[in-house]
């Protein structure tokens, strides 16, 4: 599961990409659901809603979007073919955060590659009112990173984003996206301060210490 992360706007504006019109994104270190976030479609940078909110969902009582989706199933379950045939996005991500229960407690840790952007591979909707809707794609774990969360973003390497950006053949796609070499992750704890999603600085992704007394 990826249910926050974080996006660096200068790391963005070096990749030299593309924009569409009335882009505008600010630095943002806890990104939550439902948010208004950068997204790569068709090598533009344009602004859309992170959860796809179908309306069958909507009516459900209590429902959320849909903000994940699991790479396992993506060929499998309805709700997901259409997009993963024809709507393939990349993800912008600085890095992201997951929760490990230590002493019945719910403990932050950040997630990232050290001085470089990451981009998940995601699906996107249109619609009707003009909005774009995201999920962020996930797949099992790996390595340490298993360690404190079962589930992880794809992450993919470059040569992998442009396959996936590609016309290439979805069955073909998925077995060449599964065999992936496993990307290096680095991990620390934070602080808890980012379970509040009021928190948006820059401090949220600082290693956590231990204050001496």
């Amino acid at each position: 599961m990826c249910g926050r992360y974080h996006l660096d706007v200068n790391t963005l504006y070096e990749e030299n990409m593309q924009e569409e019109e009335n882009f505008n994104y600010e630095n943002n270190f806890n990104i939550t659901p439902q948010s208004k976030v950068p997204l790569v479609i068709d090598d533009k940078l344009t602004m859309a809603i992170w959860g796809f909110f179908p309306e069958w969902l909507k009516s459900q009582k209590n429902s959320k979007p849909l903000f994940n989706t699991r790479w396992e199933t993506i060929q499998e379950k309805r709700t997901f073919q259409s997009a993963y045939k024809k709507h393939r996005c990349l993800v912008p991500i600085s890095g992201w955060y997951e929760w490990r229960n230590i002493d019945n407690e719910k403990q932050p840790y950040y997630f990232y590659k050290e001085n470089q952007l990451l981009k998940a591979a995601g699906l996107y909707w249109l619609r009707s009112n003009g909005n774009i809707e995201f999920s962020i794609i996930t797949k099992e774990a790996y390595g340490d990173l298993s360690s404190i969360h079962h589930r992880t973003p794809l992450i993919l390497d470059s040569s992998k984003q442009s396959m996936w950006m590609s016309q290439t053949d979805e069955n073909l796609l998925y077995e060449d996206i599964s065999n992936q070499s496993e990307i290096p992750i680095k991990f620390h704890r934070v602080n808890k301060s980012v379970n509040n999603p009021k928190n948006k600085n820059s401090s949220l992704i600082n290693e956590y210490t231990e204050v001496p007394f």
